[in-house]
């Protein structure tokens, strides 16, 4: 938890990060832009297209930038932080283009970064399909491709700024995981076979990401 002084000053900054998003200030958005789409006739769509982009622009936006704070402060990321999913069975892999889709790959570590910077420029800017599978998840309908494997991030990283090559990822769709998870923005509820289980939202534009895209692709109220 940041310090409250500290809160203050990254919410009066020029411009305040969206990881400080309220999740229900932005329902309360959607709520009145589905109000308003109901009076006017206007099609919904538009409200969730837009939170979508701006979820999905702030999150990679993150993920790239996280080299640049301090160790002490970072771990290894792992999907399931992110979105509860690796339980779920995926729909088989997919060779996802990178100039395709949005990247969550956090770096991890510098050097690594460094040399996968240097081999794209000694190369050309080449690009490269990698066929090997990599941890993580791909979300169809968001086009939105998510690695957590540590040590493999840094090339995919780089190759996605350029739009270059492709990767092999699992694939979800979001019509597959209705049904198993949910959230309200404070926790993600999975369902088991044994029952229903729940975790801590650790990021709240994820949950908020989720929830649209249920909106958007799947009818959900």
């Amino acid at each position: 938890m940041l310090p409250t002084t500290r809160l203050k000053n990254l919410y009066e900054g020029p411009l305040p990060p969206m990881a400080l998003t309220d999740y229900e200030a932005m329902s309360k958005f959607l709520n009145q832009g589905a109000q308003r789409c109901k009076v006017s006739g206007r099609n919904f769509d538009l409200f969730l297209d837009w939170v979508i982009h701006a979820l999905i622009m702030s999150l990679t936006a993150d993920s790239a930038s996280r080299i640049f704070l301090p160790k002490t402060k970072t771990g290894p990321f792992v999907l399931d932080s992110l979105i509860p999913i690796s339980g779920f069975p995926s729909a088989g892999d997919r060779q996802v283009r990178l100039n395709e889709c949005s990247l969550i790959a956090p770096v991890w570590n510098n050097s690594d970064l460094e040399t996968a910077l240097e081999s794209l420029y000694d190369s050309g800017f080449a690009g490269s399909d990698i066929s090997q599978p990599f941890g993580g998840a791909y979300i169809e309908e968001l086009r939105l491709a998510v690695i957590d494997s540590p040590s493999d991030v840094d090339i995919p990283n780089v190759l996605r700024v350029w739009g270059r090559g492709s990767i092999r990822l699992p694939a979800y769709s979001l019509k597959n995981m209705d049904p198993l998870l949910s959230t309200d923005g404070e926790k993600w509820y999975i369902q088991e076979e044994k029952g229903e289980r729940s975790e801590p939202v650790l990021e709240p534009r994820m949950a908020a990401l989720y929830n649209c895209g249920l909106r958007r692709y799947c009818g959900k109220a």
